[in-house]
């Protein structure tokens, strides 16, 4: 697709079950496109993952818990993948991991543990692009801010997703508070 004069692909992203919309995708697309150092937090099956890498020769660093209970229960992001599919261990991991097996491990990297952890872990590092996308709560999202936001590079892309005042007023109390000067695409949220 042409976004912007900047033709992305995220055809394979689509084919990912996961809650960001074409257009948010896009946008991450041509974001990572001009990095060469992204952080995800919160990757879930890979779907804007998929979009960054598809984009860009980034190195790309994903953090999550891949946690079995993460929307384990059988709904529209697991139709195509047969009943039992959210009762195997791993499952969430091992799904993460088929989508992006073309880029583990030379291009994406996976970290598992929780996101404030992963920024601990990662403090001497530095990202062009920081996108965050795990934890929706306020308390989550502030904690995930207030972690990450020292490791984007000087000029570095800060976003994250979410931003809907509707389905996460939590995610929207933190932005507002901790974010001066952002602005919204979709629901995705930008940092000036």
């Amino acid at each position: 697709m042409d976004h912007g004069g900047m033709l992305v692909n995220i055809e394979r992203a689509l084919t990912i079950p996961g809650w960001m919309e074409a257009e948010e995708l896009e946008f991450l697309a041509q974001c990572a496109s001009k990095s060469n150092t992204i952080a995800e937090v919160g990757s879930w099956r890979g779907r804007s993952a998929t979009a960054m890498a598809d984009n860009s020769d980034a190195l790309i660093t994903c953090a999550d818990t891949w946690a079995d209970n993460a929307y384990g229960n059988p709904g529209w992001w697991t139709e195509s993948d047969g009943p039992d599919f959210c009762k195997r261990q791993d499952w969430l991991l091992n799904a993460f991991r088929e989508n992006l097996k073309d880029y583990i491990p030379d291009r994406v990297t996976q970290i598992r543990m929780h996101s404030v952890d992963a920024a601990r872990a990662l403090i001497d590092q530095r990202y062009n692009l920081i996108f965050i996308d795990a934890g929706h709560r306020y308390e989550d999202i502030r904690n995930d801010i207030l972690a990450w936001r020292p490791l984007l590079a000087d000029g570095g892309i800060f976003c994250g997703h979410d931003y809907h005042e509707h389905t996460n007023p939590e995610v929207v109390q933190a932005v507002k508070e901790l974010v001066p000067n952002f602005y919204v695409k979709g629901t995705i949220w930008i940092a000036r």
